[in-house]
């Protein structure tokens, strides 16, 4: 992972760590509904961000001309095309 990668995933929890820390105590609750919904978009986003970085790592290492070893999910997928 580079490291502006992970000196802006710091910042972003920085700043809303902040942000949490500054609301007010007494507001309004959240209903369960809305942290489902919550839990259900940062898992979305987790997904295409680990998507996005290696669809990017085996871009790059094509590029660059170096073979990569099939990963597990590859070898799944190859798997169960032949066998299907």
């Amino acid at each position: 992972m580079q490291p502006i990668t992970i000196i802006t995933a710091g910042i972003f929890f920085v700043v809303l760590y902040l942000r949490f820390q500054s609301r007010p105590k007494d507001g309004p609750r959240r209903s369960k509904t809305q942290k489902s919904k919550m839990v259900k978009v940062l898992v979305a986003a987790i997904v295409v961000w680990l998507a996005v970085s290696y669809s990017m790592q085996h871009t790059i290492g094509k590029m660059d001309g170096t073979d990569h070893e099939p990963s597990f999910m590859e070898r799944a997928v190859s798997f169960l095309s032949s066998h299907l």
